[in-house]
């Protein structure tokens, strides 16, 4: 069979409720319109763009995959455009949700000059993987997680060495992680069953050469050579993905010292606060810290700051607590399910370390000390709300600071100074 130069245009539309809400700007170009809107202004319903002996073919079958009576495949439709030309088009049926409602987006591509160049061959096929194999996305069609085919693209998102490699897979499975197996089954089986609507996810694949990317997800169900299967396009937005992590991050943590911010404690709080039997509060202050500015410069004094942060939170974290900067020089700290010795320790542990830490400038060196007030939802002080327990913990560490700095007050008793 002589091979046949396809230089096809596709276009994209989306209908609903018998009316086309949206094209893209190859769908108008194609019917021989200026823009979209010109498409739009122009029509009252799909149906003025197709020629009038497939009209109740067409209705009928938006009609019957919208109720889910069959499975969206391909047809051939003589169109017209604008000017009442006439001319093939082969459609791709999706069904998807739009705007909260089922709607049919319907992929056209201009067989014109395959009609003329073979009509010996079947345009429905040839098309579509022709439009599989061209594309700039990622496309693979498989049957049971075994590829039936893919394209260039597939195989390089997936970092594949070789497009033979990638169709050699014998189940797609080994690029999803094993604990997600259960749930991807689930899914694959409801959609060969026409159960679910199609729509993207965004995933985190396992590529062939081991690395772990991001891939935006859509699949739907089609029909491949008379029977059902899943088409996937896949799309990388590994970059997306860590931009968007790293903005979070940034929004959710203090930019000088890398712990919570005040807006994230309490997020932690909501979750944590109700399932702990018993929670500790321990608010830390460094103490004469604005002599520390004075005296050294606020470089200094950011060291200073880092450096206690640093230590709070690898102490803490070894009781399975959260810490953040709370404001300034102050810092909080939230510990489940903790005894009152352990949380003497901890304490003790923290104003111990900070203040062995010598600080160097120039030939002058010098240390710091910190004050730290602890509340508790102990049996004492039992139903405190959060505000409360921040407000029982500030009272110690004013307490502290009035017993002469450098230790540790809880319920009202130093438990450790210098």
């Amino acid at each position: 069979m002589p091979d046949i130069n396809i230089d096809s245009t596709y276009g994209v539309i989306i209908i609903q409720n018998l009316k086309a809400i949206y094209v893209d700007e190859n769908y108008a170009k194609l019917y021989g319109y200026d823009s979209p809107d010109d498409l739009l202004n122009s029509i009252d319903s799909f149906l003025d763009l197709i020629a009038p002996e497939f009209h109740e073919l067409a209705k009928q079958n938006y009609l019957d995959i919208i109720a889910g009576k069959i499975t969206p495949r391909g047809h051939t439709f003589h169109n017209i455009d604008r000017y009442g030309k006439e001319f093939t088009v082969f459609s791709i049926d999706h069904l998807i949700e739009y705007a909260g409602e089922l709607a049919l987006q319907v992929t056209v591509i201009d067989l014109s000059i395959v009609v003329e160049a073979n009509k010996q061959i079947r345009e429905k096929d040839l098309m579509f993987k022709r439009l599989i194999m061209n594309s700039g996305q990622g496309i693979m069609v498989h049957r049971n997680f075994k590829p039936l085919m893919l394209n260039q693209a597939w195989a390089n998102e997936m970092r594949a060495s070789s497009l033979q490699q990638a169709m050699e897979t014998e189940s797609i499975l080994q690029f999803i992680p094993v604990e997600k197996h259960a749930e991807v089954k689930e899914h694959y089986v409801k959609t060969i069953n026409g159960e679910v609507t199609s729509k993207s996810n965004i995933v985190e694949n396992i590529c062939f050469d081991g690395s772990k990317r991001f891939f935006n997800i859509y699949d739907n169900l089609i029909e491949w050579e008379g029977e059902p299967a899943v088409q996937v396009v896949l799309e990388d937005v590994t970059d997306k993905v860590e931009y968007e992590r790293a903005l979070a991050y940034r929004a959710s943590h203090d930019q000088l010292t890398d712990l919570y911010n005040r807006s994230s404690i309490y997020d932690w709080l909501g979750t944590h606060y109700n399932t702990s039997t018993d929670i500790t509060c321990m608010l830390i202050d460094i103490d004469d810290f604005k002599k520390v500015n004075d005296t050294y410069g606020h470089q200094m004094g950011d060291q200073v700051i880092k450096t206690l942060a640093g230590i709070i939170k690898k102490i803490v974290q070894k009781f399975n607590g959260v810490v953040g900067r709370w404001g300034g020089e102050e810092f909080i700290a939230f510990i489940p399910n903790i005894s009152n010795p352990k949380t003497a320790e901890m304490a003790e542990s923290i104003r111990v370390a900070f203040n062995r830490v010598k600080y160097q400038q120039d030939t002058v060196s010098f240390n710091a000390s910190v004050s730290i007030g602890i509340s508790s939802t102990c049996e004492d002080e039992a139903d405190l709300s959060i505000d409360d327990l921040i407000k029982s913990a500030d009272k110690y560490l004013y307490f502290a600071k009035a017993n002469g700095k450098d230790c540790v007050v809880k319920c009202g008793n130093a438990v450790s100074s210098v």
